[in-house]
């Protein structure tokens, strides 16, 4: 049987966790009514806070700060989500910071942070510059780090990666086995906040080191930047579309792009796959719902979230004698209507 955690107690006396969190910290904004009830559902369910008692010793608080790219698209956020779950599982807050993939809004966030009582920071994307980070580990030495989604070189950084060069090369491979031959990448930018991301520029070379095993050449003009969003997978699409010799399938770096691409090439009165076959990265929750399904490499979104949750729980209770750990996860292909036609998809 599971122990009982905040949230139990929450839904249990229909007051938020972070109500039952006062409580159990003795905080005395709470009305006297609804602490009676909530230690009532402590002594009833057998709660106990031995793990928020430790850190009361320590004077710790129980908020974790969150760093996120940008929490317009649905692969950032339904890591948080997952990140939250199983934080909230184990008594903590977050408090969440969402950087529009800029470098001076990562490092204010994290300027943010560093002023706060928060026990350990998670940065998923591309926002924080290494400087940065690198002088917030120097002040807050027993404050963990998690980074998912980026390859920071910082000894005490954890790292949570996928990967996305095998993950690019199975993409492009999946094409060329449809029957594909003149394949375009709608790549992430060179330049930037964006192009520093382990996945994004990894996608990149596993889509060449495809080619290359393939046998097929490599043309310039079919790789065009993006910015993981949709216009700029709308803007991509239009300039394959305007070649010469335009391409007879495209692999796009996430999903948002390929749904850009995708309607263009509607757009274009052309069909998805018979005239240009489409795969994306990240599966998130819409690429099924596009018609056609969008075949995509598949991101373990909820299993990162919690990975970094877990990690994260593990090392707060090191503090400073806590290890650094770099793990690696695959991303799986998902095929669907946009390279299989009127196949039955799989995944």
């Amino acid at each position: 049987m599971r122990p009982i955690t905040l949230h139990d107690l929450a839904k249990h006396c229909q007051v938020s966790t972070a109500t039952v969190s006062a409580v159990v910290n003795g905080a005395d904004w709470v009305s006297e009514a609804t602490r009676r009830r909530v230690q009532r559902a402590i002594e009833e369910l057998g709660y106990h806070p031995n793990q928020l008692a430790r850190g009361l010793k320590r004077q710790e608080g129980h908020a974790v700060g969150v760093v996120v790219s940008d929490l317009t698209n649905p692969f950032f956020t339904s890591i948080v989500r997952s990140l939250s779950h199983s934080l909230r599982d184990a008594g903590r807050t977050l408090s969440l910071c969402d950087s529009d993939h800029r470098h001076d809004l990562g490092e204010a966030n994290l300027r943010m942070l560093l002023e706060g009582q928060i026990v350990g920071l998670v940065i998923i994307g591309d926002s924080v510059p290494e400087k940065a980070l690198r002088a917030f580990v120097k002040r807050r030495a027993n404050v963990p780090v998690i980074v998912i989604e980026r390859d920071y070189q910082i000894q005490q950084v954890s790292c949570l990666l996928v990967d996305s060069e095998q993950g690019g090369y199975a993409a492009t491979c999946h094409l060329a086995e449809r029957g594909r031959r003149r394949i375009a990448m709608i790549a992430g930018p060179t330049t930037g906040a964006g192009s520093a991301t382990y996945g994004r520029a990894t996608r990149l070379e596993g889509y060449r080191r495809a080619l290359k095993d393939l046998r097929l050449p490599f043309d310039e003009q079919l790789v065009v930047e993006g910015n993981f969003r949709y216009d700029s997978g709308c803007s991509a699409m239009h300039t394959l579309l305007e070649l010469e010799d335009p391409p007879d399938a495209v692999f796009a770096a996430n999903d948002m792009m390929a749904f850009g691409a995708m309607s263009v090439v509607r757009d274009a009165g052309l069909s998805v796959p018979d005239d240009v076959a489409l795969i994306g990265f990240d599966n998130v929750p819409m690429a099924d719902l596009t018609t056609p399904g969008l075949t995509t490499m598949a991101m373990p979104m909820v299993e990162l979230g919690d990975a970094a949750a877990r990690l994260l729980d593990a090392q707060i209770r090191l503090g400073e004698d806590h290890i650094p750990l770099r793990d690696t996860f695959s991303a799986t292909l998902v095929a669907r209507a946009s390279t299989l036609g009127s196949e039955i998809s799989v995944g």
